[in-house]
């Protein structure tokens, strides 16, 4: 295994021992998050700023605020990653977005403050009310064409579809197309073909399509689970070559188990395997 990657793991897992320490209350899912986030970024977790973070937007909304709970740990290791002297203004405009997602009916819950923190992260403050209207597009179209299956946590992605200027034409003509190709791979469910169609939408390309369905089904010929909720994240990761792309994911399954016993006796196996997945594709972008 390359030198580079299994420096990535050592980091990962020393950053997830890190948080499981100093970061418990957020649960063992989001010590994994964390240590999966800042190992990207070649980082030692910064224990003490995540909890600055934590403790302002706690005095900046009311106690019974969509921030508070489990999203509130979510957005401030993600805020945390940023450079301190941004920290505010992202902040402000993720305040902000919240606030104009929420004038065009959308309902306050942990999915929009997510939406709004990638808004106020990744879209321009000068163009909220665009990012939002097309925002509101999008969702619009996905409910009415797929109303049984679509909802708050499909904000995030339409967000996304907003922000990097996918028009409503093409969403519109690759949808259906996108979606019957998936679903001929027998993806269990439809909440996984939907999930995992709309994030490959991102990436805006019928090759990149086939091969995360390929790296899907090599997955599946080795027995390798992968949780239904983690498909959309596939969509989006890069993926040049399945097979070889599964061999390292194979591997690093199996480095994880060896260095620390919390991977191989006390994580779902599809948890597992997207985090495996995640380091791979992090460290091939």
């Amino acid at each position: 295994m390359e030198k580079f990657l299994v420096d990535r793991i050592d980091r990962t897992v020393d950053n997830y021992r890190l948080a499981k320490e100093y970061l418990k209350n957020d649960g063992d899912i989001l010590n994994h998050f964390a240590s999966l986030v800042f190992s990207h970024y070649e980082k030692e977790i910064p224990i003490d700023r995540i909890k600055e973070i934590r403790k302002e937007i706690k005095a900046a909304t009311p106690r019974m605020s969509p921030f508070r709970g489990d999203i509130l740990y979510i957005i401030s290791l993600l805020i945390a990653t940023t450079d301190k002297e941004i920290q505010q203004e992202i902040i402000e405009n993720m305040f902000s977005a919240m606030e104009k997602l929420e004038e065009n009916g959308f309902r306050p819950c942990s999915h929009l403050v997510l939406t709004a923190y990638v808004i106020g992260r990744y879209g321009s403050a000068r163009k909220q009310d665009e990012i939002v209207y097309k925002l509101k597009e999008s969702y619009i179209l996905l409910k009415e064409k797929y109303n049984n299956i679509t909802n708050e946590d499909d904000y995030l992605l339409c967000a996304l579809w907003s922000i990097n200027n996918i028009e409503m034409k093409v969403v519109n003509d690759f949808i259906e197309n996108v979606y019957d190709h998936v679903a001929d791979y027998n993806v269990r469910t439809k909440n996984g073909v939907q999930g995992l169609s709309n994030a490959i939408i991102l990436n805006g390309s019928s090759g990149q399509m086939y091969r995360n369905m390929e790296f899907l089904l090599q997955l599946q010929k080795r027995d390798i689970k992968i949780a239904n909720q983690f498909l959309p994240l596939v969509g989006v990761l890069s993926n040049t070559n399945p097979r070889r792309t599964v061999d390292l994911v194979e591997g690093v399954i199996e480095d994880l188990c060896d260095k620390e016993a919390e991977y191989e006796f006390y994580l779902d196996k599809g948890f597992r395997t997207i985090i495996a997945v995640v380091i791979v594709s992090f460290c091939t972008i």
